[in-house]
């Protein structure tokens, strides 16, 4: 869940600051897919819904465009995004769009150009 005591005056950083860019270039064929790959595309018309959209993405997938992010996650974790979005934006001047993509159809995905994706770094802490 969002933080909502956090400051969303703030510009949004278009760079996963968190995780270091990969190091080459990947296919997205390559990509191994866990659970159910989502593409997950918007288009919001208030700069204060983006952010909150955006920050809320990032922490369900990995953005690999301004405004699209690939969620590798199992049904349960994607309705949670899915409900959290519905409760940013507004129906009415706000859209936001999410595709399934199959582990059998990731195959197929053709890339043209440069793509770099993040790699997230999972940490675990032994006390």
């Amino acid at each position: 869940m969002i933080d909502e005591t956090e400051n969303w005056d703030q510009p949004v950083e278009w760079f996963n600051r968190y995780y270091p860019a990969a190091e080459e270039e990947e296919n997205p064929a390559d990509k191994e897919c866990r659970y159910m790959l989502r593409l997950v595309a918007y288009d919001i018309a208030n700069a204060n819904r983006l952010r909150k959209v955006a920050k809320t993405c990032e922490l369900y997938g990995i953005r690999i465009e301004k405004s699209v992010f690939e969620c590798d996650l199992k049904v349960e974790l994607f309705e949670k995004l899915w409900l959290e979005l519905i409760d940013i934006i507004d129906e009415e001047e706000d859209c936001i769009i999410a595709y399934k993509i199959c582990k059998s159809c990731l195959k197929d995905v053709e890339l043209l150009g440069l793509i770099t994706r993040p790699k997230k770094v999972l940490c675990y802490f032994v006390g």
